[in-house]
């Protein structure tokens, strides 16, 4: 509907139109002229009846007249009666017209006017009800279409004679009497009228009215179509033409209203104004166009200053980040030479002391040991995260036997696990392959989770570590809890899996546990379950986000899992490479 035009619309309405009114004007001229000419033949047919009528009665008066000279000399009767005189006159008004009159009777006395199926319904309706006074039909008769009409003949006073009482009685015609009375229906009159005339002159009627009529509708609709031109679509063409000028710029063009209805002259108007106000606005607009590409001119000075000032200041951020950095590792550098002197004497005197007899003297150099140990630890942890700050922090990946990996383990934290009564399980799956990863690296990981699990799993507790194989076409190991991955990939999803699947290390405990608002953060720098100054537990928060920051640089990845008052899961997933492998 949208591609097609006004005028081609109204044409197809006018189309419409024309053939609704043609078939209206034909079906109901039709039915008009055919109720016309029912009438017309239902009262020829009642004057007919009414001649017949009339015929019928004045023989019936004059019967004593027929019957004097229906006789001979000698006094014999021979037949000059009113019914041969009716039926005669009939015969020959049928010759006249073509039309058909009859006298017929359920009892004739001449078989000649026997009814047919026409007649002996109208008889029948006659007798059954005396209001009845006439019927009538389309119908054929004699191989045309014809009218046919019926009227009732009462019995007569002068019908007695021949027909009246007493019934069997022979009459002067010779033929038993039947015995009616006066008012009774003696018969009926039957007049069937051709419609060859009539038919043709409905039709010729029915085909001057639809044709004056489409004449007329044709008029008609050339007149709309004119004026719909001149009135609607020409304004409509002047007023597309405006618009296109306008969509390229011409907005001081105006349209003359010229001859038009009011509605389009309102149109054009409204046009006009409209042209009128988006011409100012449209200078307005280059005005302000102007003001504002000096004052975006300005701003963009504006901002190149303020870029040259931070870039400024981020310089000399970076630079004194550097020397934070520096500064650190050059410090962490120093105080591990001392802590490590610190260590070596307390062992010699730990030594010493073993031969002799004050107890004392062991405790102290266990403590001193013990407590340079985890001085050492800290120093380490923030050399090594100056160093991945600095981005100097490097993977030295080897071969590596993930059982010399827990074995390894067992030295470093098993005294601070003696000490709190805590039993740590190792167990490393028989499938575990040997890897091309950073031996220190993950060395460092594992001890920070358990030094970490150690710490805050209660006396007589436990702690689990299990190392496994993941092949490329296994389902993820899922913990009990929802895991939190904490070292998402570039896009936020888990890295795909490598060709030579993943190697799994896991540390569970039966400590403390993490509330589950805190899992997402313990892996930020320097966060700690309780910062307060009384806290119960010691360390720098670092060792967290040592692990994430060790698994990231090994493109794997760590997800814990935790219960609140019912432990923690590490999970880190590590890509297996094979020797050789970027």
């Amino acid at each position: 509907m949208g591609k097609v035009r006004l005028k081609s619309m109204f044409l197809v309405l006018l189309l419409v139109l024309f053939v609704f009114a043609s078939v209206a004007n034909y079906f109901g001229t039709s039915s008009s002229m055919h109720q016309q000419t029912e009438k017309e033949l239902i009262e020829k047919g009642r004057v007919l009846s009414q001649q017949m009528n009339a015929v019928w009665s004045f023989m019936s008066a004059n019967q004593d007249q027929l019957q004097s000279i229906a006789r001979t000399e000698e006094g014999v009767y021979y037949g000059l009666h009113c019914a041969i005189v009716g039926r005669s006159i009939g015969a020959i008004f049928s010759q006249e017209t073509n039309y058909t009159t009859r006298f017929v009777n359920f009892s004739p006395r001449n078989l000649a006017d026997t009814p047919d199926d026409f007649e002996s319904a109208a008889l029948q309706a006659f007798k059954a009800d005396s209001g009845v006074k006439e019927f009538y039909a389309f119908s054929e008769y004699g191989g045309m279409e014809v009218f046919r009409y019926s009227a009732p003949m009462e019995i007569q006073e002068t019908c007695l004679e021949c027909h009246g009482m007493p019934a069997g009685e022979i009459d002067v015609t010779g033929f038993p009497k039947e015995g009616w009375n006066k008012g009774e229906i003696g018969g009926a009159i039957s007049i069937a009228i051709p419609l060859d005339v009539y038919r043709e002159n409905e039709r010729a009627t029915v085909l001057y009215n639809l044709l004056f009529f489409s004449c007329l509708l044709l008029v008609f609709s050339v007149c709309v179509w004119i004026a719909l031109s001149y009135l609607v679509t020409n304004p409509l063409r002047r007023l597309r033409h405006g618009i296109r000028q306008t969509q390229v710029g011409e907005l001081d063009l105006r349209l003359a209203p010229g001859e038009a209805s009011y509605e389009m002259r309102d149109l054009v108007q409204e046009f006009n104004e409209m042209s009128h106000k988006l011409g100012r606005v449209y200078t307005s607009l280059e005005s302000q166009v102007l003001e504002r590409t000096q004052q975006l001119s300005q701003a963009n000075r504006l901002l190149e200053e303020q870029r040259s000032q931070l870039e400024e200041i981020n310089s000399h951020l970076a630079d004194e980040n550097r020397y934070k950095s520096d500064f650190l590792a050059m410090m962490s550098h120093e105080l591990r030479t001392p802590l490590t002197s610190i260590i070596a004497f307390a062992n010699l005197l730990q030594k010493s002391a073993s031969g002799q007899a004050d107890p004392g003297i062991a405790e102290i150099s266990h403590e001193i040991e013990s407590n340079s140990q985890i001085l050492l630890a800290i120093v380490n942890d923030i050399l090594d995260m100056s160093r991945i700050e600095a981005g100097k922090a490097e993977l030295n990946p080897e071969m590596v036997d993930f059982g010399d990996l827990a074995s390894s383990l067992r030295d470093f934290v098993q005294p601070i696990a003696d000490q709190k009564g805590i039993k740590v399980s190792y167990e490393v799956k028989n499938n575990v392959p040997l890897a091309f990863v950073d031996f220190d690296k993950l060395h460092h990981i594992l001890v920070n989770l358990l030094s970490n699990a150690i710490k805050f799993t209660p006396c007589g507790g436990q702690v689990w570590v299990d190392i496994s194989y993941e092949p490329v076409d296994a389902t993820p190991t899922q913990t009990s809890s929802e895991p939190v991955d904490a070292t998402p990939g570039p896009t936020g999803d888990t890295p795909t899996q490598p060709a030579g699947g993943f190697i799994l290390l896991c540390v569970r405990d039966t400590g403390i546990g993490i509330a589950e608002k805190d899992l997402r953060d313990i892996f930020e720098r320097f966060w700690q379950i309780d910062s307060s100054a009384s806290r119960n537990y010691n360390g720098t928060g670092l060792g967290l986000a040592l692990v994430k920051e060790y698994t990231t640089m090994h493109e794997g990845t760590v997800e814990v899992s935790s219960t609140l008052g019912e432990g923690s899961t590490f999970m880190v997933r590590i890509p297996r490479r094979q020797e050789g492998t970027e």
